[in-house]
């Protein structure tokens, strides 16, 4: 089967008994959706408990997608759905953690770079450090809103949708991440 197959054409296909198709809409969206799951409950554990269970809802039932939306906002709706079940479950919302912390990720693990030497890695972690020092500043609305417009790439729309929130409301949090992010790592 063609990588090259819309979400759609991949979902009708499943729906007709096509197991590989789930397989590549696994593929295709688990960088993006795994890693929001990642940055938000900050436990690998948790996120695969929860990326597994948004696939398994489309599994057990395939016509709760409404193909009239986009099966990323989809599916993004229902990981954040199942991660605030979560936080209900472990009685809080759990703040980001600074890389380096346990084992949550930092803003180096979304990103795919060939191995630098030495010295590029002693620049690179430092400036990631930097930037999770400026992250940490943000309210967690903010950063939720940077996370998923940089690391999980939805528009400022799909954001909108996700977080059921207009999009200006999505457009002032990206405004003011950008602007307390460019005054933390100026110089």
């Amino acid at each position: 089967m063609s990588e090259e197959l819309a979400d759609s054409e991949l979902i009708s296909a499943f729906k007709a008994g096509d197991a590989e198709a789930l397989g590549l809409l696994m593929e295709r969206h688990k960088a993006a959706l795994y890693g929001y799951l990642l940055r938000i409950t900050g436990r690998r554990e948790a996120a695969d408990d929860i990326f597994q269970e948004v696939f398994l809802k489309l599994v057990k039932n395939p016509s709760a997608y409404g193909e009239r939306e986009k099966l990323k906002s989809w599916l993004f709706t229902v990981a954040r759905n199942a991660a605030m079940d979560f936080f209900r479950k472990e009685g809080c919302r759990a703040e980001v953690p600074l890389e380096g912390r346990g084992e949550s990720p930092g803003p180096a693990d979304f990103t795919a770079s060939p191995e630098p030497g030495p010295e590029e890695a002693a620049v690179n972690k430092a400036l990631s450090e930097k930037l999770e020092a400026a992250l940490a500043l943000l309210s967690p609305d903010q950063r939720e809103v940077f996370y998923l417009r940089h690391y999980s790439e939805l528009s400022f729309r799909e954001i909108a949708e996700l977080l059921s929130v207009p999009i200006g409301t999505v457009l002032a949090r990206m405004s003011r991440a950008a602007a307390l992010l460019r005054k933390e790592l100026a110089g």
